[in-house]
């Protein structure tokens, strides 16, 4: 039974940035993750051991995107995502989209980010 584990809106504040200001003051992301992989035991058992934790899932997710700092947000959002296939081995797809909500650029828009797909490879 093949699902997605969904983290949706999560807001962290980080120091990604081209310019100075972004590394010495940061500013706000917005991270939706899905997680694809196999909930067939958990649905069976109802054990949250035989599941996705959501506090873990995200507990993984501020301490890699925060604790390393990155000049593009492409690169954080590739490390992110290698990172949680690293963290979940249960995990066969991670799904990602990573917004900077105040982008330093002077036309008015809600956010720019990436959009990142990455499987696991095949042994």
């Amino acid at each position: 039974m093949i699902a997605q584990v969904l983290i949706e809106a999560l807001e962290l504040h980080a120091y990604h940035g081209w310019h100075r200001h972004e590394s010495e003051f940061g500013q706000a992301f917005l991270l939706d993750l899905e997680l694809t992989t196999d909930i067939s035991r958990a649905a069976a058992s109802d054990e949250l051991g035989d599941a996705l934790d959501y506090d873990r899932i995200v507990k993984t997710l501020r301490r890699l995107f925060v604790d390393t700092r990155y000049k593009l947000v492409e690169a954080a959002a590739a490390a992110l995502a290698q990172g949680m296939l690293d963290e979940f081995p249960t995990v066969t797809c991670v799904d990602l989209r990573v917004r900077k909500l105040k982008p330093p650029i002077a036309e008015r828009l809600s956010a720019v980010g990436i959009h990142l797909r990455l499987s696991r490879s095949a042994p």
